[in-house]
């Protein structure tokens, strides 16, 4: 039975980690000698990652590696406010951050895959999968809230029943269509004959069910798509998505997220050009 939920669950798989040990040989390679890498307490990998970067764009490492550079910031966290500040947004690239997100819809899709660059997305099929019971995200719009007037609740309650009856009658059609092609269907039958059906069948499915996919994108990317879909002009259930996406950007690499700050119901960067 066509069921509707409030959350979409996201969670973080990965992200870029440093290998300090190639790190110390790779600069000892340039001549580096009195840098000393900080400890994963004092900066989160992916932040370091992006310092390493920047600091080999100047050879920054130290006075006197560069004969134009006489003195470097050793406070890494400023050093990297100030890559911010100057939209050094090209060594943000070398990061990633990897995400899983259960519960999300076309509707979220068809927004999120519009980003492309420095986005990698692995999408879960309905051309392979066949969907039997539905799920959907319930939009906030049509949830009750407290304070609502009696005619908005009446409102609400009517389209959270036909958007309800709507699935119901999606899954109908799907049991529907697995009598018509049972023969077709049957375990032993070829799995490129049941895909070719189920590639069918979904065109009847509406772009509200649940679905999911793994994202993975750089950071300078992930500032991009947190800025943009928060916003207050986003699309709702994709700025619902990025506010926990960016909510764990900023808990997970504050060096490079903590100029984001909520501003009503957005998240804003302090430096936007990066």
């Amino acid at each position: 039975m066509a069921t509707a939920f409030d959350e979409i669950r996201v969670f973080r798989l990965a992200k870029s980690v440093v290998d300090r040990e190639a790190v110390d040989a790779w600069l000892d390679d340039m001549g580096v000698t009195e840098f000393e890498v900080p400890t994963e307490e004092e900066i989160s990998d992916p932040a370091l990652l992006v310092a390493l970067a920047a600091k080999q764009c100047y050879m920054a490492f130290q006075p006197g590696l560069n004969p134009n550079v006489n003195k470097v910031r050793t406070d890494m966290i400023a050093y990297l406010d100030n890559v911010l500040r100057q939209g050094h947004g090209s060594v943000l690239e070398h990061a990633v951050f990897t995400f899983g997100i259960n519960g999300c819809s076309r509707v979220f899709t068809g927004e999120m895959n519009r980003h492309r660059a420095g986005v990698g997305v692995s999408e879960r099929s309905m051309r392979y999968i066949r969907y039997r019971n539905i799920e959907y995200w319930m939009p906030a719009c049509f949830r009750p809230e407290e304070g609502d007037s009696e005619e908005l609740m009446v409102k609400k309650l009517k389209s959270r029943l036909l958007l309800n009856e709507q699935f119901k009658s999606q899954e109908a059609m799907i049991a529907d269509f697995e009598k018509v092609w049972q023969k077709e269907l049957a375990p032993e039958s070829t799995f490129h004959g049941k895909k070719t059906l189920t590639s069918a069948f979904r065109r009847g499915i509406g772009m509200g069910i649940a679905t999911g996919g793994v994202w993975s994108l750089n950071l300078r990317a992930l500032r991009h798509v947190i800025a943009m879909r928060t916003d207050e002009s986003a699309e709702e259930e994709i700025a619902h998505v990025c506010m926990k996406i960016g909510k764990i950007m900023i808990a997970e690499v504050p060096e490079l997220f903590g100029d984001f700050k909520e501003q009503h119901g957005a998240l804003v960067p302090a430096h936007w050009k990066v």
